[in-house]
């Protein structure tokens, strides 16, 4: 037997169009997932970058209460750091200073080193020249009392050594000569004059200049002229003071901690 539809045709067209919605609406469902899952992911990712820049925030805090920390340590040795360092400036000036003057206590010990037996000296001048000129300053020169003295060797300037005695030949004389040149710091070394008084005057008088009369017999009198190393100039190091560095290290330090002249504050 055969089967026969008894829906009208105008009711199953509508049952084929009812169908083509429902699969229509299918497709639209299917989209809506899709973008309500896009935001999830979305949401999920902002989330972790939030935590993750809240994290690093938190270390970036830490690592600025840290700084702040070494710094105000820092702060605190700063006062010593800067009293060291004025320390060392003054010892270079005064080493400088030192350099820049002329030591006679040396140089008449090396005088009594190097002078050879059969000599012996009635005069010494030492003078002081400017540049190689002798200058009127001596060392037996004596400063006023109550006066400020000024130095027997400013800086730049040569000491120059005179000195007239005897020896009991010319051959000592030569010897004392050659002698002389072995002080330290000795540069030049003149001979001015080397006479003998006349043997049939005893102690008459003696020819040339510098020549006293006054050695025995017939021993020569020599003058001779020692001429040193010129002096450095004076340094232009200027000295800190106490008052600048500690001015100094109370600013670096933040004026967190006070500081007095005369030394940092414990």
């Amino acid at each position: 037997m055969k089967a026969v539809n008894l829906i009208p045709g105008e009711q199953r067209q509508g049952a084929g169009g009812l169908s083509d919605l429902t699969g229509r609406s299918g497709g639209g469902a299917l989209i809506v997932l899709g973008v309500i899952v896009a935001l999830a992911v979305m949401i999920a990712m902002y989330g972790s970058a939030h935590h993750s820049i809240s994290s690093q925030n938190g270390e970036v805090a830490q690592i600025k209460a840290e700084t702040s920390v070494v710094e105000a340590r820092t702060g605190r040795l700063t006062p010593y750091t800067n009293f060291v360092s004025m320390a060392d400036q003054r010892t270079e000036t005064v080493a400088q200073l030192v350099q820049a003057r002329f030591d006679w206590s040396h140089a008449l010990h090396e005088l009594g080193r190097v002078l050879p037996a059969g000599t012996s000296l009635s005069a010494l001048h030492g003078t002081v020249g400017a540049g190689g000129t002798t200058a009127s300053a001596t060392v037996t020169t004596t400063a006023a009392a109550g006066a400020t003295p000024a130095s027997s060797t400013p800086p730049g300037s040569t000491p120059i050594f005179t000195l007239t005695g005897c020896a009991t030949s010319q051959t000592v004389v030569a010897q004392a000569l050659q002698r002389l040149r072995l002080m330290d710091g000795a540069s030049e070394v003149q001979l001015q004059s080397s006479t003998k008084a006349e043997t049939g005057g005893g102690s008459g008088a003696s020819g040339g200049s510098g020549a006293t009369g006054s050695c025995s017999g017939s021993d020569p009198s020599f003058t001779t002229q020692v001429t040193f190393v010129g002096l450095p100039a004076a340094p232009a190091t200027s000295v800190p003071t106490a008052a600048g560095a500690a001015a100094a290290s109370a600013h670096s330090a933040g004026a967190t901690e006070p500081v007095s002249a005369g030394g940092p504050s414990k």
